[in-house]
Formats: structure tokens, C-alpha cells, sequence
């Protein structure tokens, strides 16, 4: 699914992939309003936080300095889980988003930057023999458990690959995806800032429960990332978009969702 044009300029700014984007989520929840919780993560490493308010809050991360006054974003999915987002307050090229499970006392952190340009200007095939991805944006993940130390890890899945998906973002944005394996996917969109194109980016799909995963993909024409959660019950995706200018390099984040639509499943090697 590529465009038929390759003008760079037909390719919108991260500004613009953000315009009005966010029409098919829900307002955030402030349930976590007033609640503190340590996630001990994968390797030992221990994440605070204190939800100060239903949109404020104070973090700090094992090696690296606290940080206070924090705004968020968190958005109730089912069953006592959550996807929480923010860009850290002290460094805009640092995106942190949260899948926290309350019920079960488990979390993934999913931590993504564009602070590394120096594969910017390589050729894919560079980057791809110099870093093993052929996008700039990277993204890491890390299981954990909450408040009690433990053992978690939340596994990749196949469920979604061979699946056609639509998803309405709002009357104005509108994107196909096709899960084609366990690193790649196709986008298309059919309403929106990207409108007539498309492109083959390399994404991870992860189980979070009964028909609920987290999606992540990287972009690798503009330094774009994104994280969802989607909700195969509902039909449901909510989740962010966070990347930079590729000219100025000003960074933008935004919490997006979307209805969704089972276009077609196409069975794998067909």
C-alpha cells in the first residue's frame, strides 16, 4: 500500500498528523486521581508514581532525577486497566506511556524517543545494518508488577496477524491497517492529514488480556511514533501519537482513538 506520489511533500508534519485526531476517544479518566503506586520493573528497575491529580503527577524512574508537576493523560479501557501517557516535563523528545492493570497488579512501560538523529539522513539500508530498525523513532518496553515485587511479562502475540482493520479516528480521519507479521504492518489512509498515501512500517503487537493487545509502530519516512490499546470486545482503540518536525524538530504528542472495523482476515503465506 505505497502512494502512487513520492514527493516529500506530500507528507504531512508531525503538527499536522495531530490535527483533530483525537475525535474518536473518550475525555480522560481522573480515577487515579490521589493514588501512588511503584511499579517494579523487568531487571530491577523501579518506577513511582504519584498521581497528584486527575491530570498531574509526580514520577521518578531509577537513574534519572524525580520529576514533579507532570500533566497526563489516563484513559479507562476494562477491568480495572488503564493506558496512561505523557512526554516527560524535563525533556520533549522522551515519550513514556503506561498500560496499568490494577485487577491483576501488572504494568508495561513502553518508553519511546526521537532524540537520536544520527541515522536521520541514512539510507534505509544504513540504518537497518547500522541499528537493526529502519525507523529513527525508537521504542523500548519493559513488564512490571505493581506495588509488590514480582515476576510479569506481558508476551508478544500472533493473534492479530492476517487482520484487516478499519479504524474511524472521526468523520475527517479514517486508516486501514494490515498486521502482516510479527515486525511489520501496512498502513493507508483513506481521511486525513495523510489522505492518499501509505507505507510499510515495522511494529509489536503484545497480549494484555481477553481480546485486548497493545499495538506500537515506528514510522520511517518521518520520525513518528505511536501506541494503542485496542480492545477486540468493544471494537475500541484508545492511544497516542507523539513525534517530531523532521525540519524544526519541535516535538507533538497527542492521545487518539478510534472505532474499529474488521475489514478482512487474510490467512498468513495466502
Amino acid at each position: 500500500m505505497t502512494s502512487a506520489s513520492t514527493n516529500a511533500g506530500d507528507w504531512p508534519q508531525i503538527a499536522d498528523i495531530l490535527a483533530n485526531h483525537a475525535g474518536g476517544r473518550p475525555d480522560p479518566s481522573t480515577e487515579l486521581s490521589g493514588r501512588k503506586h511503584t511499579i517494579f520493573l523487568a531487571g530491577g528497575t523501579e518506577l513511582a508514581l504519584d498521581f497528584e491529580t486527575g491530570d498531574v503527577l509526580n514520577w521518578s524512574l531509577a537513574g534519572r532525577p524525580g520529576v514533579l508537576g507532570q500533566p497526563y493523560q489516563a484513559f479507562w479501557m476494562r477491568d480495572g486497566g488503564y493506558f496512561v501517557d505523557f512526554i516527560d516535563r524535563t525533556d520533549q523528545l522522551l515519550s513514556f506511556s503506561l498500560w496499568l492493570d490494577l485487577a491483576k497488579g501488572t504494568a508495561l512501560l513502553i518508553e519511546g524517543s526521537v532524540a537520536d538523529r544520527s541515522l536521520e539522513n541514512e539510507n534505509l539500508l544504513t540504518r537497518i545494518e547500522r541499528s537493526g530498525s529502519q525507523s529513527v523513532p525508537k521504542l523500548s518496553y519493559r513488564s512490571g508488577t505493581i506495588d509488590v515485587a514480582g515476576s510479569h511479562d506481558y508476551p508478544r502475540t500472533s493473534a492479530l496477524l492476517g487482520k484487516y482493520l478499519r479504524y474511524v479516528y472521526s468523520d475527517t480521519h479514517v486508516y486501514d491497517h494490515y498486521y502482516q507479521n510479527d515486525k511489520y504492518y501496512y498502513w493507508y489512509c483513506w481521511k486525513g492529514p495523510d489522505a492518499g498515501i501509505g507505507e510499510f512500517d515495522e511494529a509489536a503487537y503484545f497480549d494484555l488480556g481477553e481480546e485486548l493487545y497493545l499495538v506500537a509502530w515506528t514510522e520511517k519516512l518521518l520520525p513518528c511514533l505511536a501506541v494503542t490499546v485496542e480492545d477486540h470486545r468493544a471494537m475500541t482503540s484508545i492511544g497516542k501519537i507523539f513525534g517530531a518536525d523532521s525540519h524544526s524538530w519541535q516535538t507533538g504528542n497527542n492521545t487518539v482513538g478510534a472505532k474499529m472495523t474488521l475489514v478482512h482476515a487474510i490467512p498468513a503465506g495466502v
